[in-house]
Formats: C-alpha cells, sequence, structure tokens
C-alpha cells in the first residue's frame, strides 16, 4: 500500500480540515501532556511520567474536540475522541524515534492490544473499500465502518523537542508498524531538565478487562 505523507504547511492544513481537525487543538493536547509530564519528578515511578503525558494529551483533546460535537469513547477500555460522522477517531500513543520524520517509518514504541488490533483490521477493510477491493473479509468486530487515527508523539531528548504527526495506521506485528497516511506537525522544544526519560514498557490503557461473574 503506498504511503501518503503530508509535511508542507498548505498541504497538512488542508487535509486536518478535510478531517474536521485545526492543527492548533492537537498542538495544545500535545503541550498539555508535555507540561504534565514535566510535573514529574524522579521520585515519581518509573512509568508516571509517560502515563500522566498520554492521560493529559488525550483529556486535552477531548476538552477541544467535544465542544465541536466530537464524542468520547472509553469501550473496551480503548480511550478514544470520535468525530460527529461517528466514521473517524483518534487516538494517542507513544512512538519511536521516527516519529514526524517524512522520511522515515515510525512504530509506537511499545506492544498494543487487541483493541489497536481490531481498529487497525478496520482501517484495512476501509481502505480495501477505497481501492476498489470490495471482496476484503469485513472484521467482525464493532464500528467496522469507523476508521481509526492515530496521534503520535515522541521525546527526543537530544534534539530537546516533542515530535508528533497524525496518522492512520495499515499495519499491526505487536507495535503499529506501517501507516497509509501520515500527516505531520512541526515539533515543540522543550527543557529537557524538566522531562524526565521513561523506560520502554507495555502500553497500559490498551488492555482488555474481562469482567467474571463471582459465584
Amino acid at each position: 500500500m503506498r504511503q501518503v505523507v503530508h509535511h508542507e504547511v498548505v498541504s497538512v492544513q488542508s487535509r486536518l480540515a478535510e478531517l474536521g481537525l485545526d492543527e492548533a487543538d492537537l498542538r495544545d493536547a500535545v503541550t498539555q501532556g508535555m507540561l504534565a509530564r514535566s510535573e514529574c519528578t524522579p521520585n515519581d515511578p518509573p512509568l508516571t511520567p509517560g502515563f500522566n503525558s498520554w492521560s493529559r494529551t488525550v483529556r486535552a483533546l477531548r476538552e477541544k474536540l467535544i465542544p465541536k460535537h466530537w464524542t468520547r469513547s472509553d469501550e473496551g477500555n480503548y480511550p478514544l475522541v470520535v468525530n460527529p460522522a461517528g466514521n473517524l477517531a483518534i487516538a494517542v500513543a507513544t512512538g519511536d524515534d521516527c516519529t514526524a520524520i517524512a522520511t522515515s517509518n515510525p512504530m509506537t514504541k511499545s506492544p498494543k492490544g487487541p483493541r489497536t488490533q481490531s481498529a487497525i483490521e478496520v482501517n484495512q477493510y476501509q481502505s480495501s473499500l477505497f481501492e476498489g477491493f470490495p471482496d476484503f473479509e469485513v472484521p467482525a468486530t464493532p464500528h467496522n465502518d469507523r476508521v481509526t487515527w492515530i496521534l503520535l508523539q515522541h521525546y527526543d531528548q537530544r534534539k530537546k523537542e516533542v515530535r508528533f504527526e497524525l496518522s492512520r495506521p495499515s499495519s499491526y506485528a505487536g507495535k503499529i508498524d506501517g501507516w497509509s497516511e501520515r500527516i505531520i506537525l512541526n515539533g515543540l522544544p522543550f527543557d529537557p531538565a524538566l522531562v524526565i526519560p521513561v523506560p520502554i514498557v507495555p502500553n497500559l490503557p490498551d488492555i482488555d478487562i474481562p469482567l467474571i461473574r463471582r459465584a
């Protein structure tokens, strides 16, 4: 599948507008996540900076988009914000050091769970319809008419910036490792003294919680 990459200003703004989005809203969400991360100290548990950054970015994105008639979804403990038509959703994840580099192919920094895998299967199905392959097997999952995008962000300690992109995942092998479309935005500088590096660990929010009836 050919990957489409938007990185020039006019192309980025045009494509975001087609998706019903404003670059400022995405940028503010990432900024809020960066601020939440900077509030951590070495005395916090190792997972805290990454979790706080992810959580605050999700919250800020929702606070920006819900007044514009988007809705939040936590179905299956997979936090999303969904557009008014219900056919596009955005999740937040941390990417590797290829994030927001137009000539590279990023992956998520940590493994993803079954909800992410299901979302990518739907993306593949929707792409097959667009590309004229209607015989592609319909995913046996709810919301098989909804395309999921990822707000992918990476903290680069060397360059002292957080890079981010809004991209549509197309393949999955434990981690998201392929994208059919990428919208690359300008990075945000940060003070490295205030941003604590985090270890590579499983992305805890993307889980399913089984409910077992007690006898």
